[in-house]
């Protein structure tokens, strides 16, 4: 093997290898050979088929199973014997195959560039808090109150006020011709919430069940139902016909409460669980926080090359989540607003990449490593936060490249990170 190494830029090398023409010759006869074992040639018995038959009804397969072959093994070999760390997949090109010649490309990889980090064992950061106060605990118990509240008709003739839950009959007009989608029935509103078109509670507020209304409003330029932007500003009628009115009843905090939230047995048990719970939350959020300090201060002290390539590649990825958020709300993004979110991403993506490339520092110092059972195990928490099953995930991660490099890369620097947080010189909030 040949193998001539450019050094295009700091963070940047290209090499090209030459395969000697004896070892692609002989990928060439292995790859025939057992294509030849599982095919059937008509005349011929299976695996007997002469391998200028094979050679030639199956050439792209075999040049195929043949670059499979040879281009990693001869790149990771290369890169080993030069003591070349890349820091992601290569980019190959110029492949040149012929079946009795030197098998050629190129490989182009992003490398880690020469830096001085500054010391990580005693980084200062502020300790957070992390005790819980009565009313935390009060206003989640305020919360599951509410979720297994009931409702209960009103007496007839009980005046609408807020607070009070309706259920109505409406048709929306603009002009006198109906307006699209703006007819609902059996329609539940709590009175006072504002989760209508502005100005519909308060008209239905002072009425009775069995009241008709007809309420007069502007169609609003933020509505959530607004599709069509023609419609702002117009005046809208909306016919409705109120046909229940209830209220809403809360359950009494007592230890029936507490078995109705999660069989647990007593209302004091119940306090104490939300407490452990709101605590156990407040740590992971404020062992986040500390995780982003001491990468922030580390990032800040230190000055380095950085790949154009890694960036442009952080920034793809960015504005990927960018538009998978946007399809997920029904909104597109424009090719005026991708290159304002790219200005916008970019220095961000300056520094996940500086990040990235000190913690990968960081972690080979510490001998830092992901075992399989972590890497399933984050796996397995993925499939469950999305709600997905588990083996359908694994097939998906395995058919895409890079995705299981990316989770592991991920767990490793979460591992890096905590060794740095660990050594980091904790004082007291000011």
């Amino acid at each position: 093997m040949k193998v001539d190494i450019q050094e295009t830029t700091p963070t940047q090398r290209i090499l090209k290898i030459e395969i000697p023409a004896e070892e692609v010759s002989q990928e060439f006869q292995r790859v025939s050979s057992d294509i030849n074992k599982r095919v059937r040639i008509p005349g011929f018995r299976p695996g007997k088929a002469p391998l200028g038959i094979i050679e030639k009804n199956y050439k792209s397969e075999i040049e195929e199973d043949v670059l499979k072959k040879l281009i990693p093994d001869y790149y990771r070999k290369a890169i080993k014997d030069a003591g070349i760390t890349p820091l992601d997949l290569p980019q190959v090109e110029n492949v040149n195959l012929n079946k009795d010649a030197p098998l050629t490309f190129t490989a182009k990889v992003e490398i880690r560039p020469k830096f001085d980090i500054m010391p990580y064992d005693s980084i200062e950061i502020e300790k957070k808090d992390v005790s819980i106060v009565k009313d935390e605990i009060d206003k989640v118990i305020e919360g599951l109150r509410n979720r297994l509240s009931t409702l209960e008709n009103y007496e007839d003739g009980h005046v609408i006020e807020n607070g009070d839950f309706v259920i109505i009959d409406s048709e929306g007009f603009i002009d006198g011709k109906p307006l699209e989608n703006g007819k609902v029935a059996g329609y539940l509103m709590e009175i006072g919430s504002k989760g209508f078109i502005q100005g519909f509670e308060e008209k239905i507020k002072g009425c009775k069940k069995g009241d008709s209304v007809e309420i007069n409003t502007n169609y609003p330029d933020t509505h959530q139902d607004n599709q069509n932007k023609e419609l702002s500003g117009k005046e809208v009628v909306f016919n409705v016909n109120i046909k229940e009115v209830k209220k809403k009843i809360l359950p009494n905090l007592d230890d029936e409460f507490a078995k109705d939230v999660g069989d647990i047995a007593n209302f004091d048990e119940l306090r104490k669980r939300i407490e452990e719970d709101l605590k156990a939350q407040k740590e992971a959020m404020n062992k986040e926080s500390y995780r982003k300090d001491v990468l922030k201060k580390l990032v800040d002290s230190t000055s380095f090359d950085i790949s154009p390539v890694m960036v442009e590649k952080e920034l793809r990825y960015m504005l990927y989540n960018a538009k998978q958020q946007g399809q997920q709300y029904g909104k597109a993004i424009s090719g005026d607003e991708e290159e304002k979110l790219k200005k916008e991403y970019e220095p961000i993506a300056i520094e996940r990449v500086k990040g990235f490339l000190i913690l990968d520092v960081i972690a080979e110092k510490e001998n830092v490593s992901v075992s399989n059972e972590e890497a399933e195990a984050e796996i397995r928490r993925m499939a469950a936060s999305m709600n997905q099953n588990i083996d359908e995930l694994k097939k998906y991660i395995k058919s895409k490249e890079g995705v299981i490099e990316n989770i592991i890369g991920r767990l490793r620097e979460d591992k890096t990170l905590d060794i740095i947080v660990s050594k980091a010189a904790f004082k007291e909030a000011a």
